[in-house]
């Protein structure tokens, strides 16, 4: 439960809003906000169905973009000679994982559970956005995991590359003395060390390149987010920015008067 309200933005919002009742700044912030989420419930109900369909809409063309970027890596794109056995491996796995977030977010499609969504409105706009920004945690997880394996896998080719290029050189890292050591290697194991650190070397760039695309991927799901965050703490941002520039020019009684009222 604790880990719940630590990550939850909403139930972190309320409780701040609970504490900063007693203000009277924070009270008239608190007024526009509610103000701005009447329009935005009688602009938005009219057409709340529409809202919806082009919600899910918009998500089908989300999947069928990523399909279709595994696709275009998949033909060795901009001249890119990527390793096809790696690159095909790749390709089914990022597909399939595609495949598993599409039917996830199937389960979300339920119009009581968008309903809920849009009853967030009753609490303020800041509100509605602190509903939206956990439920973008919940729809974007599997963006997160997408980036995470990516992630995962280029640091272990690199790390792996860079230990075979110390192998190849005669060298070996000593953890326990925390230095690189001279270490002679037979004819064997510098055939093998240089194999592998051929092969990795030639299977690194396709990884990197599946590591740039779901990262590119991440960052603009975190812009995206970010901007959910301004405006679901956009009150306490602005309650703070009043206090410090209060307190900044010297506007003692204002401070005083916004700290107290």
């Amino acid at each position: 439960m604790e880990k719940l309200k630590n990550n939850s933005v909403f139930i972190r919002t309320l409780e701040a809003k609970i504490l900063l009742l007693r203000k009277l700044t924070f009270i008239s912030l608190l007024a526009i906000d509610i103000a701005f989420s009447i329009y935005l419930w009688i602009l938005w109900t009219p057409d709340w169905k529409w809202t919806v369909n082009q919600f899910w809409k918009q998500t089908g063309y989300v999947a069928e973009n990523l399909n279709g970027t595994i696709t275009w890596l998949r033909s060795n794109p901009a001249g890119l000679k990527l390793n096809t056995p790696v690159n095909e491996s790749l390709a089914w796995f990022f597909t399939y994982h595609i495949y598993l977030w599409t039917t996830f977010i199937g389960f979300l499609r339920s119009d009581l559970f968008f309903r809920l969504i849009s009853y967030a409105l009753i609490g303020g706009f800041s509100t509605f956005c602190s509903v939206v920004y956990d439920f973008s945690q919940i729809f974007f997880l599997h963006f997160n995991c997408f980036d995470a394996y990516a992630t995962k896998l280029c640091y272990l080719c690199y790390y792996t590359l860079s230990v075979l290029w110390n192998l190849v050189r005669g060298n070996k890292w000593n953890p326990l003395r925390g230095r690189k050591d001279t270490v002679t290697l037979d004819t064997r194991q510098q055939f093998l060390a240089t194999s592998l650190f051929v092969i990795l070397l030639f299977i690194i760039p396709t990884v990197f390149v599946y590591f740039v695309v779901f990262r590119c991927l991440r960052i603009s799901v975190s812009v995206l987010q970010t901007i959910i965050y301004f405006f679901a703490t956009w009150p306490f941002q602005f309650y703070a920015l009043g206090i410090h520039f209060a307190e900044k020019y010297g506007f003692r009684e204002n401070s005083e008067k916004l700290e107290t009222s």
